[in-house]
């Protein structure tokens, strides 16, 4: 009798969680394998961005979905088409093939200047909100997960879960690295594990920060050997001693270890000084730092800024910093700049745009001209867009206005993502009725005879909007 009751109860139990499952499904990674898969060795080029190319095929953001919803199955893996990541064939000119395929059906979030998607060999790399919900039924939108999701479409792993949507993160070949502001910690968390706990924060390789600058890391090649530097995470941490408001910048692996000084209090003989990052870039795996100084003189918190200066290291990941080499491009804080090599220097953006050069060469102004949001500085002439998200550009060489790209008024969605340029191309989420990723090839906007480039969708178009296309088309015909 004891026998039979514990079999009752043990059914029991099993038609209660068959019940729950009925009622309260969950989403599920099950994916199959698709037909045709890139190269895995092959070189990866702009990571971290909208798109990323591989091998023979382009990685790209399929545009912008409202996915911050108060249905969680919006996001389910598996729904999204827009917004998911999509591939299609790369050509050796540039061209796009028609072959636009969903391999990472998720909504892919990008904001601030936390931008895109990874691949690291067989991985991509991405951050996606939440889809589950808590006990009332509300989605967890202010919850990312970082996530994974290998090149042929299969074994999505969500990685961590970080409940700050502004977050500063990075991905690396080794390690997904970033900081938590709520107790100044950085963390790393081991990509090389087969499985995750979504709930586990990684390793925590630097406490006490003040400051993080994650320099970008957007080639990544299988066949190099060691550490890139590209990898490796720039962060401060403040003077311990009370009556000091110097700083200490360092340098660490993706998987932490012993940290390396770059710059600390005794490192100039003129004075005392903090250093604030403001941008980085690596050439020939040689680092290059883009930073402001500010002065304290004997026990007063009260700094005084000097300049903005630049800094390139030796290749390689010594990081020997030897003060008589560094450059001052201004006796100013720049505040926002964008570097174009360290040969040519920094573009200063907002008003009155200039470019600050190491060489010592004179600044370069034009006039009175704003750039927004730099993109490049190509063919002889800034790229950029206006604050309604236009695309417009001015010749280097003051013989011409800033003029749009093209006359047809495309936006770029700036609130979202922004825009890049790659390989001769610029890409951006379109802001117009449907929202997906659209290009301007640089070589057909012709800075003098004002020749009209045109905006092409790169999208694989869900049924839905297909349907509205062919609509307004038929429209216009009429």
């Amino acid at each position: 009798m004891m026998r039979r009751k514990v079999w009752l109860l043990v059914i029991g139990v099993i038609l209660l969680v068959c019940a729950l499952c009925t009622f309260a499904a969950c989403e599920s990674y099950k994916a199959t394998a698709l037909d045709k898969v890139g190269d895995k060795n092959a070189v990866v080029a702009s990571n971290g961005g909208l798109v990323v190319k591989q091998g023979d095929y382009l990685y790209f953001i399929n545009g912008y979905t409202d996915y911050l919803t108060a249905n969680a199955k919006d996001n389910w893996f598996g729904t999204p088409v827009k917004g998911a990541i999509v591939r299609v064939s790369y050509h050796a000119d540039g061209t796009l093939g028609d072959d636009y395929v969903v391999v990472v059906p998720k909504s892919v979030m990008a904001s601030s200047e936390n931008v895109g998607i990874s691949i690291f060999g067989e991985w991509i790399y991405y951050v996606s909100p939440s889809a589950e919900t808590d006990r009332s039924g509300t989605v967890q939108t202010d919850t990312l997960q970082f996530m994974r999701t290998k090149i042929d479409g299969t074994d999505t792993q969500v990685i961590v879960e970080i409940d700050d949507t502004s977050v500063k993160y990075k991905y690396t070949q080794s390690a997904f690295v970033w900081f938590d502001s709520s107790d100044n910690k950085l963390y790393s968390k081991d990509l090389t594990a087969k499985k995750f706990k979504k709930s586990d924060k990684g390793d925590c390789i630097a406490e006490d920060v003040a400051s993080v600058h994650f320099i970008k890391n957007e080639t990544y090649d299988p066949a190099a050997t060691g550490t890139p530097v590209a990898d490796y995470v720039l962060y401060t941490k403040n003077s311990e001693l009370s009556y000091e408001s110097t700083n200490t910048l360092y340098a660490i692996a993706p998987r932490g270890g012993e940290a390396k000084t770059l710059i600390d209090a005794d490192t100039f003989s003129d004075g005392k000084y903090s250093i604030s990052v403001l941008a980085s870039s690596v050439e020939e795996n040689a680092l290059a730092i883009y930073y402001t100084k500010t002065e304290y003189v004997g026990t007063s918190s009260s700094g005084t800024v000097v300049g903005t200066y630049a800094y390139r290291f030796a290749a390689g990941t010594d990081f020997v910093f030897t003060a008589s080499n560094e450059k001052q491009l201004s006796t100013s804080d720049l505040s926002s700049i964008t570097p174009i090599s360290y040969a040519e220097g920094v573009v200063k953006t907002g008003s009155n745009t200039a470019i600050y050069h190491t060489d010592g060469t004179p600044v370069s102004t034009f006039g009175e001209l704003s750039v927004g949001t730099l993109l490049a500085v190509e063919n002889g002439a800034f790229y950029y867009l206006d604050s309604d998200g236009k695309m417009l550009y001015y010749p280097l060489d003051n013989l011409s206005n800033a003029h749009y790209a093209y006359t047809t008024g495309e936006k770029a969605m700036t609130s979202f993502t922004g825009a890049e340029y790659f390989d001769g191309y610029f890409y951006f989420i379109q802001d117009d009725e449907y929202d997906y990723m659209a290009r301007v090839k640089l070589a057909d906007i012709d800075v003098y005879s004002g020749k009209d480039a045109a905006v092409t969708r790169v999208a694989k178009v869900t049924a839905a909007d297909q349907e509205k296309m062919d609509e307004a088309e038929a429209e216009d015909d009429d």
